[in-house]
């Protein structure tokens, strides 16, 4: 008589058995993916800014003639050029340096750290006048070289020039103003690129140590 009283809490034991092996065996769910860094690796170099670069530069050639077997040089004058310089200069942030920090898979959220961007690419154009390239307004010879042309001091005096202009705009790409917009041009294409895969960036970037004197 007393069996049939054991079977329900038996079948009550089993039944929470089954119920407790269900939630244990329940798989836990899936975790936000990682952000995409390769895809930014891939990318290389981000060119976030191009500046267009237009100057003058007065270039003033010294020319002499070495005495033969002496210290002495006898000065002929000088060439004077006149460049019109046109260029154009690209600054990029690489990102095969960048890296990601506090991530947050659940919030989705994350930094990005980058290298501070720089110049990529400095030229001065050698196109035709007529196509926005560089040339030479004018040229003048002092000084005996005026009666005694020199095509090689002239050649030197166009070349310096050209190699002055190339140091210019190098130096105009790196102000300060201009990195500071190629920061903002390129946070704002990351923030857009990561934002459309679902994760919410904070772009910051890295400092770098000014070089000693």
């Amino acid at each position: 008589m007393k069996s049939p009283q054991r079977l329900p809490l038996l079948l009550v034991a089993i039944l929470a058995a089954a119920i407790t092996f269900a939630f244990i065996r329940q798989p836990a769910p899936p975790e936000a993916p990682a952000p995409p860094l390769v895809s930014l690796e891939k990318m290389g170099h981000l060119v976030s800014l191009k500046m267009n670069y237009a100057d003058v530069i007065e270039f003033t050639q010294p020319n002499a003639v070495d005495i033969p077997w002496s210290q002495w040089e006898v000065r002929l004058g000088s060439t004077r050029v006149l460049l019109v310089a046109r260029g154009d200069c690209t600054v990029a942030t690489d990102l095969r340096q960048a890296r990601y920090d506090d991530v947050d898979a659940r919030a989705r959220t994350m930094t990005v750290v980058l290298p501070p961007p720089a110049p990529l690419q400095a030229r001065i154009s050698h196109e035709a006048r007529n196509r926005g390239g560089s040339y030479f307004y004018a040229v003048t010879d002092q000084g005996l070289q005026a009666f005694i042309p020199s095509a090689q001091t002239r050649t030197n005096a166009m070349n310096n020039a050209l190699a002055t202009a190339q140091k210019a705009v190098q130096a105009a790409c790196k102000q300060p103003g201009v990195l500071d917009a190629a920061k903002e041009n390129a946070a704002a294409v990351l923030q857009a690129t990561l934002g459309a895969t679902g994760w919410t960036p904070n772009v910051i970037w890295e400092a770098r140590a000014s070089a000693s004197p």
